[in-house]
């Protein structure tokens, strides 16, 4: 066992309901997310200063982060597209979240709520993102909960966790012992007296490590790069593909228009299926399930199933690297910020992965 945290350490949204601020919380509407109430529970610790029980833990933790909520405009533009549109969306994610909760302080502190600022709000949303562990709701609290964002609504806030850093490749287990009444993680790794310990934090590739951590690893097992519906369309006029609405409808049909993506590996199953959809002639269309499956063989579609993969991910590998050119001399004009180093390590993770999938695929 690595660690071993009592529960009564952890705070989870249940806790934050049944304290005397959850009263007020319970009769706002509209209802709050668990990451917003573990943000506003930050908030109002850090508001009592030393007055409050969780201050040693406060002044323990980073007063900013290198999430993409902190990067200015510049530097959000040396992310690539794929990337750049989630972390508009965690954002965006964010900046709602922080106007639900200043109203509700407004309502409740009407002399002034200098202390839930947005840069102070961020701050708690930061920590919580990329801080909290993984702890299911309890059912008493689902109530007065927005259950539209379960994934909000499944963690808490637990003390000295984040001192354990992340590898893909950690063996381990965490969660709830409810004999214990802790939170446990066990390794399966073996660790010589003196060596850092390694946790995992799930099985993240590097843009989910970026988003919600802040961080990237030299080598990742989960890293890919995905293609979207948009690149799948610049193959027809190049390829001479024809009646894309019907080949549009087999896509949706069978759900592969996610996770078209590639790996140092390959292309996934998904990305292969939807070139093959694309390079089948209209015959084999209508039998284009026993086709994906292997129940038939067609050697020739196959060929150029993979004829397609590389001009696709040739042409990504091509406009990565014009991207990287272009940025790494942006950084250069202006100077290198923290933030635009962290964004061109994800473009050069990238360009090792489109590399070697396009060997996997030639």
């Amino acid at each position: 066992m690595i660690v071993s945290i009592p529960q009564c350490l952890l705070v989870s949204p249940l806790d934050v309901l049944t304290s005397e601020m959850g009263c007020l919380i319970k009769r706002w509407r509209p209802t709050f997310t668990g990451h917003q109430i573990l943000s506003l529970f930050l908030l109002i610790e850090l508001k009592k200063g030393r007055n409050s029980a969780w201050h040693p833990f406060i002044q323990s933790l980073p007063a900013c982060y290198t999430l993409p909520h902190y990067f200015s405009h510049g530097e959000l533009d040396f992310l690539t597209s794929h990337i750049r549109e989630r972390a508009d969306k965690e954002i965006a994610r964010a900046h709602q979240a922080f106007k639900d909760v200043h109203k509700f302080c407004q309502h409740h502190w009407p002399s002034g709520v200098d202390w839930a600022s947005w840069e102070k709000f961020l701050w708690a949303w930061c920590t919580i993102s990329s801080r909290a562990v993984y702890l299911k709701t309890e059912a008493s609290a689902e109530g007065w909960l927005d259950l539209s964002h379960t994934d909000e609504n499944n963690q808490a806030l637990c003390p000295y966790l984040d001192l354990i850093n992340h590898t893909s490749t950690a063996q381990m287990r965490a969660g709830l012992n409810t004999k214990t009444a802790c939170y446990e993680i066990v390794t399966e790794d073996s660790f010589q007296a003196h060596d850092q310990v390694f946790i995992s934090y799930g099985p993240h590739d590097n843009t989910t490590l970026f988003l919600f951590y802040g961080f990237t690893l030299p080598t990742n097992v989960y890293n890919s790069v995905f293609f979207s519906i948009e690149d799948l369309t610049e193959l027809l006029e190049v390829f001479h593909v024809d009646s894309w609405a019907r080949r549009k409808e087999v896509l949706c049909q069978y759900n592969l228009l996610r996770r078209l993506a590639c790996s140092t590996e390959g292309i996934s199953w998904n990305l292969q299926a939807a070139l093959s959809v694309l390079a089948m002639d209209l015959t084999q269309l209508q039998e284009c399930w026993r086709i994906l499956n292997k129940e038939e063989i067609h050697p020739a579609l196959e060929a150029n199933v993979l004829i397609m993969a590389r001009h696709l991910i040739g042409t990504a590998l091509r406009m990565t690297k014009q991207f990287l050119a272009d940025r790494e001399r942006r950084a250069q004009m202006d100077g290198p910020t923290t933030h635009t180093q962290l964004a061109l390590s994800l473009v050069r993770d990238d360009i090792g992965i489109l590399t070697s999938a396009l060997h996997a695929v030639s």
